[in-house]
C-alpha cells in the first residue's frame, strides 16, 4: 500500500513521515509520497527531509518521492495534514477557529478536487488538518463519504482512555470508551459506553462515578468553557506549569479536552501525540481487518437521526468506512451530541456557501 502525506513539510506531517519509515509501515518496494507547497518552504525542505530519512533508515526506507502539485499526489492511503494551524505564539485571547476555516477551506478544496480528477478511485483519505469536520466534509463531497475519515474523535478517544487509565492506575489498553462530536472543545464523552477489563456491574459503576468527581454530561460544555477561561489567563501570563497543575483536579473527560489546549500554547504543540495516533489509525486500516473506532465522518441519519459531519463510532477497514454503529446513548449524551452536530453543520454550510 502506497501512502501520501499532504503537508509533509509541517511539524505533524514530518513526524508522521518519520514514524511511517521507522516503524516499517511500508516495505522497501512501496512508496511514500511527500507532498508540499511549491510556493512555501516545503518546496526546499521536503528534499532535505527525504535525504535525512534515507540517512537515518538506510536499511529499511521505502521509495520516497516529493511532489509539489496537487494533481501529482498519488497513493492508496492519503494523509491530509496540510494547511494553517493556530500559531502557538498568537495572543491566546484572540484565538478563533474561524481563522482555520477561512484559510484552510481553499486548500482542502484544491487537493480534494485534484484527487477526484487524478486519483485511481479507491484512495482512503485520513484528515488530520483542522477544522477536522470541514476537511472531512470537503473531501467527502469530492470522493464519497466511505473513503474519508477524520482523526479528531479517534485522537480524542485515545486521550479519554488514557486519562481514565491514569485515574485507575491501569494501562490504556484495558479501557474501552469513545469521544464523539466536534474535535476540540466541543467533544462529547460517552461515559455510558465505557467498560474496563476486570470491572463489572456495580464495581464498574462505582469506579466511574468516583473518577467523574460529580461532573455531569449535561454540564460538560459549560464546564469546559469555564475551565478554559481560567487556563487562558494562566497561559497569557506565561504560567504553563500552573496551567497543567490546574487541570489535574478535573475528571478524565475534561482533562482529555484541556491538556491539548495548554500543550499547543506551551510552545510544544501536540505534534507527537497527533502523529502517533495517526500512525495507529493507518496501521488499523492497512491490517485489513475491520475495527470499531470513533472518528469524523459524514453522517446521513444513521446515528440517532443526525445529518452532519461529526465524530461517531463506525467500523473501518481497508475499504474505508464500512458502516456507522448507532450506540445507545443516555438522554444527556444524545442532547449534547445533537446540538453539537447542528452547530457544526451550520459552520460547514456557512464556509461552503461563502
Amino acid at each position: 500500500m502506497d501512502i501520501a502525506i499532504i503537508g509533509a513539510g509541517g511539524s505533524v506531517g514530518r513526524a508522521i513521515a518519520q514514524m511511517i519509515v521507522s516503524e516499517r509501515l511500508l516495505e522497501c518496494g512501496q512508496r511514500l509520497v511527500l507532498a508540499g507547497n511549491p510556493d512555501g518552504p516545503s518546496a526546499r525542505s521536503l528534499f532535505g527531509l527525504t535525504a535525512d530519512l534515507m540517512d537515518a533508515y538506510a536499511e529499511i526506507y521505502p521509495q520516497i518521492d516529493v511532489v509539489l502539485a496537487p494533481e501529482d499526489v498519488q497513493g492508496d492511503l492519503i494523509v491530509m495534514a496540510g494547511g494553517a494551524t493556530i500559531p502557538p505564539d498568537q495572543k491566546i485571547e484572540n484565538i478563533s477557529r474561524d481563522f482555520l476555516a477561512t484559510n484552510n477551506f481553499p486548500i482542502f478544496e484544491r487537493y480534494a478536487s485534484a484527487l477526484a480528477r487524478h486519483g485511481h478511485g479507491n484512495e482512503i483519505v485520513i484528515c488530520v488538518s483542522n477544522p477536522n469536520e470541514l476537511a472531512v466534509a470537503v473531501f467527502a463531497k469530492h470522493l464519497g463519504r466511505q473513503r474519508v475519515i477524520g482523526m479528531g474523535a479517534f485522537l480524542d478517544s485515545w486521550r479519554f482512555r488514557a486519562e481514565i487509565a491514569l485515574d485507575l492506575g491501569i494501562r490504556r489498553q484495558k479501557i474501552h470508551g469513545f469521544m464523539v462530536g466536534e474535535h476540540g472543545a466541543n467533544i462529547v464523552p460517552l461515559w455510558s459506553g465505557v467498560h474496563i477489563y476486570g470491572y463489572r456491574g456495580k464495581e464498574l459503576q462505582d469506579a466511574l462515578a468516583s473518577i467523574r468527581r460529580g461532573h455531569r454530561t449535561a454540564h460538560f460544555s459549560a464546564d469546559i468553557a469555564q475551565a478554559r477561561e481560567k487556563l487562558t489567563g494562566l497561559i497569557a501570563q506565561g504560567q504553563v506549569r500552573q496551567a497543567y497543575a490546574a487541570i489535574e483536579p478535573y475528571p478524565p473527560d475534561m482533562r482529555a479536552a484541556l491538556k491539548s489546549y495548554v500543550t499547543h500554547f506551551s510552545g510544544s504543540k501536540t505534534v507527537m501525540g497527533t502523529a502517533k495516533t495517526t500512525l495507529e489509525l493507518i496501521r488499523t486500516i492497512t491490517l485489513g481487518s475491520d475495527a470499531l473506532i470513533s472518528g469524523q465522518v459524514k453522517v446521513q441519519g444513521e446515528f440517532h437521526g443526525i445529518h452532519s459531519t461529526i465524530g461517531v463510532p463506525f467500523v473501518v477497514g481497508n475499504q474505508g468506512v464500512a458502516r456507522i454503529i448507532e450506540l445507545s446513548l443516555t438522554e444527556e449524551e444524545k442532547e449534547l451530541l445533537v446540538q453539537c452536530a447542528h452547530n457544526v453543520q451550520q459552520k460547514i454550510d456557512a464556509v461552503m456557501k461563502s
